[in-house]
């Protein structure tokens, strides 16, 4: 329960681009470049407690052990050095990896499509900085945001190995492609965050 679930990223991805996992210790995202330049945050969890922080023992308990509402959360930056600032500000770890443009497309184009089935739903939360709306898919322990995350991974074309239950995630690197000189990005920053999110 404490290895770490690995990620193993398309050996040779047709145009390769750098996506984002982020790290906030219990729960996950997934950073995506749109073409436009943009960075796409989308991060998936329990509808009362992430999207309406409501943080008590009750919803806390609820989210642990039944099925409750989803949420799908969304939050767009400028660009990567914005996108590593606010990272750094929220104490997040990132991770990079390299996969397919058009598999970047396409779930780009999914996740929009699922994430505007629900637009009212919406709400803004000044806490996370995200935009949440409701989701078909039902939050549990067994099917959290590290769940639905390994999920989107996979459409990517990426290879997840190990038992999922938090945010405990690691790239397997291949030697080839792999840099000389590390980037910012993968530099570990202390992880901090709500148990439920």
């Amino acid at each position: 329960m404490l290895s770490p679930t690995t990620i193993v990223p398309p050996t040779a991805p047709v145009e390769a681009i750098t996506i984002y996992v982020t790290d906030y210790g219990w729960h996950s995202r997934l950073v995506l470049p749109s073409r436009n330049g943009r960075l796409i945050q989308y991060a998936y969890g329990d509808w009362n407690y992430f999207a309406l922080n409501q943080q008590d023992l009750m919803n806390g308990l609820a989210a642990l052990f039944l099925p409750t509402q989803g949420t799908l959360g969304r939050r767009t930056f400028s660009n990567t050095s914005q996108f590593e600032q606010m990272m750094q500000r929220e104490n997040a770890s990132i991770l990079s990896l390299k996969v397919g443009q058009a598999h970047v497309t396409r779930l780009l184009k999914l996740l929009d499509e699922r994430f505007n089935r629900h637009l009212e739903t919406r709400i803004e939360n000044s806490q996370t900085g995200l935009t949440f709306v409701q989701d078909n898919q039902d939050y549990t322990l067994l099917y959290n945001s590290n769940h639905e995350l390994a999920a989107w991974l996979q459409d990517l074309d990426c290879q997840i190995h190990g038992l999922i239950i938090w945010a405990n995630f690691r790239v397997k690197t291949n030697p080839k492609t792999q840099s000389k000189k590390p980037s910012r990005a993968l530099h570990q920053i202390d992880k901090s965050c709500s148990l439920y999110c």
